[in-house]
């Protein structure tokens, strides 16, 4: 007996099982790989820094897969989040910024329609925040010196609307939130959290944009920038202009997995990313 069975787009599913083949494949490789390392001998790395990296790519792997999965969620909760700011401006909206939320819901509506450019703007946003922060994590890795003091580096007058490790943005954006989000008005002035070098700048366009800078023993991260008002190499002191906030969905700097006007704030200590609310001053 032969049974037939119709395909009628035989390459786009072929294509379609390869992909999903390949990245169950590319995660259990990475899982395997790394615990074969540990009974091989290695030259330059060690063999625990090769493990945490090809650890650190599975894990990797995986939120970039769950972010995906809520691509359009993510998406959606953005182009509202633009059209409950227009509501609630109404009347007092200039001209100027009607215009960028009308530009910004286009191209959100746009990127709903279009799921192949809008996995490919996600997976860039992803790429430049994991690069950032893989910068920010490298020049953490120093002695520190004495205790860690923070200064707000935006106004929290309106509290923090991300916690660090926060439940709720991984339930919408597929990844964990290792930061704290601040919510402040799209322009706000960034200012140093504490006396410190400029790092690293980086202007992704309508990506991802931030500035790191790096301080005795650790470093700190301020992501989501409109445009910047330091240069790398620069030396800084605590409560100095850095950046102008961003964040708004569609924005300069914005990228494509944001929640509105905020200033998303990272403290890294000896490689790790930690809680920057240890070391603020507490909220009024």
């Amino acid at each position: 007996m032969r049974i037939d069975i119709e395909i009628p787009q035989p390459l786009a599913a072929l294509l379609t099982v390869s992909a999903v083949i390949g990245a169950l494949f590319t995660v259990d490789s990475a899982i395997g790989w790394s615990a074969q390392l540990m009974a091989q001998p290695m030259g330059g790395e060690s063999k625990q820094e090769i493990v945490h990296e090809a650890e650190e790519d599975a894990v990797r792997l995986r939120q970039q897969q769950a972010v995906l999965q809520k691509r359009e969620e993510i998406l959606r909760y953005q182009l509202d989040l633009l059209r409950e700011e227009k509501r609630v401006r109404g009347s007092n909206i200039s001209q100027s910024m009607q215009t960028e939320i009308e530009r910004s819901e286009q191209m959100l509506l746009d990127l709903i329609r279009d799921q192949q450019e809008a996995e490919g703007k996600i997976l860039l946003t992803l790429k430049q925040i994991w690069d950032a922060e893989g910068r920010a994590i490298a020049v953490s890795r120093s002695v520190r010196k004495g205790e860690i003091a923070l200064a707000w580096p935006v106004d929290p007058a309106e509290g923090i609307s991300a916690q660090f490790d926060d439940p709720h943005y991984e339930e919408l954006f597929g990844m964990p939130h290792k930061a704290i989000d601040i919510p402040e008005e799209q322009g706000t002035v960034v200012r140093a959290a504490q006396d410190g070098v400029v790092d690293d700048v980086s202007d992704n366009g309508l990506g991802f944009n931030s500035v790191t800078l790096r301080h005795d023993g650790f470093a700190t991260l301020y992501g989501h920038v409109e445009a910047f008002l330091v240069e790398p190499g620069e030396t800084v002191r605590r409560g100095q202009p850095i950046a102008y906030s961003g964040g708004r969905p569609g924005t300069k700097g914005a990228g494509h997995l944001s929640t509105g006007p905020h200033l998303h704030f990272e403290l890294i200590v000896n490689g790790e990313r930690v809680d920057p609310m240890r070391y603020l001053p507490t909220l009024r």
